[in-house]
């Protein structure tokens, strides 16, 4: 055997062992951590809050005065700090669609940090088109599933079968129960609770309970539309939230609830607005 060939086969091993230790690397060095970054580490920036104070645009006048359904559009602050954003969001659906399907439309909603969609997007929020909120129903529930900007699964709120009263499960990245999410009950859970709130206090709420039943259901926290004034209530869509969050809830869930208060929106208050309802 020639030197030549010598050397090939030398070259071969190297090549040979090298491709080896990066398979090894691939498989050894690189972490779920590292593999996962860009997913929920994208919204890292809701860990340190413990509420959130969610404020809807109004339209322009024009479009307000002939009842154009423009995209939704929400400032997002903190109770603490009603006017200081932290938070953009903005609904991107077409004309035909919003016009089409009212408040059942599918629609993909974006987050950015900062006050406008200038700043790192760090989340979004879709919706697929599911037949429209309704008892008894076996299959096509309503839900909207949170996604961090680069598309990994953070969580998302699903219509649970329900008789009386309207009832969602939020669910982790691995489909797995975290909470329920409905109105406060009373009458053994066959009626709405009117004055959970105070009475009289234009507050209407939905509160965060741990899974369970009885003595074994805990409220731990709740997502509130209420009263934006008079003006607002009466010729705008414009409506505010406040949302607490869970003792312990981490960045992912707290993004996912902040889409539950999307999802609340879109189901029940533009839903009555559109029915002519205040």
């Amino acid at each position: 055997m020639g030197n030549f060939e010598i050397f090939k086969i030398n070259f071969t091993l190297i090549l040979l062992k090298r491709s080896s230790s990066i398979r090894n690397f691939d498989m050894t060095t690189v972490t779920p951590m590292e593999m996962s970054r860009g997913g929920a580490g994208e919204c890292e920036a809701f860990a340190k809050h413990n509420n959130l104070f969610v404020k809807q645009t109004r339209k322009g006048c024009i479009q307000e005065c002939f009842g154009c359904d423009a995209n939704t559009e929400f400032k997002i602050a903190t109770m603490e700090s009603q006017e200081s954003d932290l938070f953009y969001a903005l609904e991107n659906t077409s004309c035909c669609i919003r016009f089409c399907c009212g408040s059942n439309r599918p629609f993909e909603m974006n987050l950015w940090a900062g006050q406008d969609n200038s700043g790192a997007q760090i989340g979004k929020f879709i919706r697929p088109f599911r037949c429209a909120l309704g008892p008894q129903k076996c299959c096509c529930h309503q839900e909207i599933i949170a996604e961090s900007a680069s598309g990994s699964k953070l969580g998302s709120v699903t219509e649970n079968y329900w008789w009386c009263i309207p009832t969602f499960h939020v669910k982790d990245n691995n489909n797995q129960l975290q909470y329920l999410l409905h109105y406060p009950t009373c009458c053994m859970g066959m009626c709405i609770n009117c004055c959970a709130e105070g009475c009289c206090s234009c507050r209407v709420p939905f509160y965060v309970y741990t899974p369970g039943k009885g003595d074994d259901k805990k409220q731990v926290g709740k997502i509130v539309k209420i009263w934006s004034g008079f003006t607002n209530e009466m010729f705008t869509d414009a409506d505010k939230f406040e949302v607490e969050y869970p003792p312990g809830a981490n960045a992912s869930t707290k993004t996912t609830l902040l889409g539950a208060t999307f999802f609340l929106n879109a189901l029940f208050f533009e839903r009555q607005k559109e029915a002519g309802a205040v």
